[in-house]
């Protein structure tokens, strides 16, 4: 087998995040009396990837990042929202709704009939990302799960990928394989730390970025590792 352990990352990789965070965003709207229309999750969703992007590269502070997207996304649809009383009821909410791709599970099975070590990379707040794994039912998958919130450190710095790796019995950089969406967070923490990297591509991105590997749908990464 070319590789003896596989690094998935969570959002938009294994997870459906858009149509999670999209009804879970709406139905925060409606609960907190903020105004809804079409077009204003997609307003959310470019704000929400920044401050992440930002968080990813240590530009901002989690709590920041945490609050901020709410108080922006309000001035950017002319509506004052209390950030402090939305972002609890959103995160809650978010905790609360588990959508994955049709593929992941018969990927993760696939992967792991082929004795493969499986692990979890991800950017995220811990009480979200734990909820929304024991609904899916995946963490029976997975070797090990590393949350950023829990870490205290975010893909794709050397300090997470030290903390991780230690955590791996046997880790060897050459046999292993990171799979993600992200060229901010994912893709980068490979190419720094010598690991083959697998981007997972929806929206047709370029990149100039090394990357080991390019695939549209996760079940492809059975033709990589095969």
């Amino acid at each position: 087998m070319k590789y003896d352990f596989i690094l998935f990352d969570a959002d938009d990789t294994l997870f459906d995040f858009q149509k999670t965070a999209e009804k879970c965003f709406s139905e925060t709207c409606k609960k907190m009396g903020v105004p809804y229309k079409e077009g204003y999750y997609q307003i959310y969703r470019d704000i929400n990837q920044g401050y992440w992007d930002l968080y990813s590269v240590g530009k901002v502070e989690k709590a920041v990042l945490k609050r901020m997207r709410f108080v922006d996304f309000g001035k950017a649809i002319g509506h004052e929202i209390d950030a402090d009383k939305f972002m609890p009821v959103y995160e809650q909410g978010l905790s609360e709704i588990s959508i994955l791709y049709p593929e992941s599970i018969p990927t993760l099975e696939k992967v792991k009939e082929l004795g493969i070590k499986i692990y979890l990379i991800t950017n995220g707040l811990a009480n979200v990302q734990r909820g929304r794994l024991k609904l899916s039912g995946i963490g029976k998958y997975f070797d090990g799960i590393f949350i950023s919130d829990e870490m205290g450190c975010s893909k794709p710095s050397k300090t997470y990928y030290d903390l991780v790796v230690s955590q791996i019995d046997g880790f060897n950089p050459k046999k292993a394989l990171i799979v993600g969406d992200s060229l901010v967070s994912d893709i980068p923490l490979g190419i720094e730390n010598g690991v083959d990297t697998c981007y997972l591509n929806h929206t047709n991105e370029k990149t100039d970025l090394p990357i080991t590997y390019e695939i549209k749908n996760v079940s492809k990464v059975l033709n990589v590792i095969k």
